[in-house]
């Protein structure tokens, strides 16, 4: 990373957004490791790594798949990293696990995992489905060997209609999870904006996500905010023209405030990676608003780091995951993790850096 691009993106961090919310300050490049596709394990291709969480007690990293069964089993992994000051030296497979639902095995297209967050108190897993072959989300609990323990109560207007014109956008759904601090909520957001509340991400705009709060008591929801996104950061310049822009993983900073990763995407220009720290304080709650208000105001969002192609050396890859990994010199590392799309073209990326 230049020294320019780093006092951009480092500039808005220094005070982090106010003096009564979590901070995040001077993130700092460890190290990064990457496999390459094609690892078969039992039969079953590794890779497609959407959501990352480190149990601290165990020095386990929890890895949830989003191959749609169609490659092997619905399946998550165990993984160990080892990282100190000096890098991320290597990456065990420690072991795969079957993700079951209620009925046992999860069909063919039946998921698509893309975040996952242990719960230490409860001995649970929770992981999030962007759809499964009706374009439904959803949010479940496992345990950590894959037996299913229980949905969450996703409100109807998250299911896309037959026409498209309400629910969550195809392959747009519960992008990012985050577990409280005090383990009492699950919060889950969509990659973009439901269908009923306004259009995608595109070069000129953003997309209004929404964030909704469960009680993992009851399983209900209890609150639900708006996030908006950044616009596409560049047009593509490859044919087809594909890009986008959208919300690929969150983390809880505290009650109220969440580091946010963002992820752009431009044909023949590669990827970029943003992260904010967004607050609740000042947002309006639309708990059960099947449609968001237009005057409701959403989360606010302050930069704390951009990572683009060729930054720290990184050929950056399609990142999806994120979790706060252990201790170096007293600092937390945060963990970032990309799916590969099992994808000949694409890896699967570990990239490790320490924040105060």
């Amino acid at each position: 990373m230049t020294l320019a691009r780093l006092l951009l993106a480092a500039a808005p961090a220094a005070l982090f957004a106010t003096t009564a919310s979590a901070q995040i300050a001077n993130p700092a490049y460890v190290g990064d490791f990457t496999l390459p596709t094609g690892l078969l394990l039992d039969g079953a291709e590794f890779g497609g790594i959407s959501g990352l969480d480190f149990d601290r007690a165990t020095g386990l990293y929890y890895a949830i798949s989003d191959d749609r069964a169609e490659r092997g089993p619905a399946r998550l992994y165990t993984l160990k990293l080892a990282i100190d000051d000096a890098g991320i030296h290597s990456l065990d497979i420690v072991s795969t696990v079957e993700i079951k639902g209620a009925a046992g095995a999860i069909p063919r297209l039946g998921l698509d995992g893309e975040s996952i967050r242990f719960d230490a108190a409860r001995g649970s897993l929770y992981w999030s489905s962007e759809r499964d072959e009706a374009n439904v989300p959803g949010l479940f609990a496992i345990a950590p060997d894959g037996a299913f323990q229980r949905a969450f109560e996703v409100p109807a207007y998250y299911v896309t209609t037959a026409d498209g014109t309400a629910g969550v956008y195809g392959n747009l759904g519960f992008e990012g999870l985050a577990l409280s601090e005090d383990g009492a909520s699950l919060y889950a957001m969509t990659e973009n904006a439901l269908a009923q509340d306004g259009p995608k991400a595109t070069l000129e705009a953003g997309s209004r996500a929404r964030l909704i709060r469960f009680d993992i008591a009851s399983g209900q929801p209890a609150a639900e905010y708006l996030y908006e996104t950044d616009p596409i950061f560049t047009p593509a310049t490859a044919d087809p023209p594909f890009n986008d822009n959208g919300v690929s993983e969150i983390l809880a900073l505290d009650a109220d405030t969440f580091l946010v990763m963002e992820r752009s995407f431009a044909g023949g220009v590669g990827n970029e990676i943003n992260l904010y720290v967004a607050e609740l304080a000042g947002a309006t709650d639309i708990i059960g608003a099947a449609t968001a208000p237009a005057d409701a105001v959403p989360m606010s969002k302050t930069l704390v780091l951009t990572i683009g192609e060729g930054d720290f050396g990184l050929d950056i890859d399609n990142v999806e995951a994120m979790t706060f990994g252990p201790e170096i010199g007293g600092k937390r590392t945060l963990v970032i993790a990309s799916d590969n799309n099992f994808s000949a073209t694409q890896i699967t990326q570990f990239v490790a850096f320490t924040v105060e």
